[in-house]
């Protein structure tokens, strides 16, 4: 053997022993502990859906303490969201519920299915599928892409093919209904017991009302309440007593009272003065409410066509009731979309920046948190514990 050979092969060795050296004071790291979480999530938990954009198969749902000061503490399990997943989760049942894409030869395609991934609480653990048609909206992750019913028992989910569709599923029997046709109206809004509106082409608002079993019976149309091409809305909006805001495009506010089993819609209002207009409202998801009537808008300075889903360096929090603007919240970093946690006067606002991190703020004062420290690559859509 050459001296050189043997030089290399005793380095080795020595680094492998002193990697493998344990310390006295070191107590070995118990291996197979699987560990619980609470059957009900304390009211500061978030689920941060990571779209995995650049490899969308392996996309994911993180459960995360936001208040928590480690990596290890903050990240709380994960659930797995297949190619562009939408995401439910029910607070009666306790449940989870993936809308999962998969084909049949994985990145090679091959035969598609649809399924709603049923996940408990406490585990994390699958406890349950249901076969879907395969057309639902492949698309960034939008909350109002699906929908419960008033007594959680029906889920709705969009389908997009570019027909537009909504899949009804018993989640008490563990069933695909029926496939809900909308013509030129997209999304999900749940309304009612049983019934929900979708946003269509031409300005209006189409809905669907439903019996026990999730079956259509009956539809209608709203008129125009908006001009498509001119100041069209986004699809995200907040909903908070009884009433949804739609921002716009140009920065005004369509409020749409859903108390009732057919949506009424109420005067458009301005977010901004006749001399801000410059303000407007962007990023994926640019607007939460609260149950206190509170509205928060993530606002970009320099609004012009084309950049709505820019995000921006303020939010600006609103008194809905009287259209007021109550304060203005700058951020420390750059914002693209919004989300909450929490019920009370201490929640929480998550916004994720443009560099996909997670920054959390304290609400009402709005001060700055901290950034999470959990891995997610694309983290698009933050989903509240309750």
């Amino acid at each position: 053997m050459k001296l050189s050979t043997v030089a290399s092969a005793l380095l080795m060795l020595a680094v492998v022993a002193s990697t493998t050296t344990v310390r006295a004071d070191e107590v070995a790291e118990p291996m197979g502990v699987i560990q619980q979480l609470p059957a009900t999530y304390p009211d500061h938990w978030m689920m941060v859906q990571d779209a995995s954009f650049f490899h969308m198969s392996e996309g994911e749902i993180v459960v995360v303490d936001p208040l928590a000061t480690t990596q290890p503490a903050q990240y709380k399990g994960m659930l797995t969201a297949s190619f562009m997943a939408a995401y439910q989760r029910s607070q009666v049942r306790g449940e989870h519920y993936v809308i999962e894409t998969f084909t049949a030869r994985g990145t090679r395609g091959g035969e598609r299915t649809d399924v709603v991934t049923i996940y408990d609480n406490a585990g994390l653990k699958v406890q349950g599928e249901i076969v879907i048609p395969a057309k639902r909206l492949n698309g960034m992750p939008k909350p109002i892409a699906t929908g419960l019913s008033a007594d959680e028992r029906l889920l709705m989910v969009y389908n997009f093919t570019p027909a537009q569709s909504v899949s009804i599923v018993d989640l008490e029997t563990r069933t695909f209904v029926d496939e809900v046709p909308t013509p030129g109206c997209g999304f999900v809004v749940p309304i009612g017991e049983r019934s929900f509106f979708s946003i269509c082409s031409n300005g209006s608002l189409r809905t669907t009302h439903l019996d026990h079993a999730g079956k259509p019976v009956s539809s209608e149309q709203t008129d125009k309440l908006f001009d498509a091409n001119v100041d069209p809305v986004f699809e995200a909006h907040g909903e908070s007593r009884g009433v949804a805001y739609f921002p716009t495009f140009q920065g005004r506010v369509l409020p749409v009272d859903v108390a009732g089993e057919s949506p009424v819609p109420g005067e458009p209002w301005w977010l901004t003065s006749a001399n801000e207009r410059s303000w407007r409202p962007a990023g994926i998801r640019p607007v939460i409410t609260d149950a206190d009537g509170v509205g928060y808008f993530l606002m970009q300075p320099d609004g012009a066509e084309g950049t709505h889903k820019d995000g921006g360096p303020e939010v600006w929090v609103f008194d809905l009731k009287k259209h007021q603007r109550v304060a203005r919240l700058v951020l420390k970093n750059r914002g693209l979309t919004l989300g909450t946690s929490g019920r009370g006067k201490n929640r929480l606002l998550a916004v994720t920046n443009t560099e996909m991190k997670v920054d959390i703020y304290r609400l009402p004062a709005g001060e700055f948190v901290q950034t999470l420290g959990i891995e997610a690559e694309t983290p698009l859509a933050v989903h509240g514990a309750n």
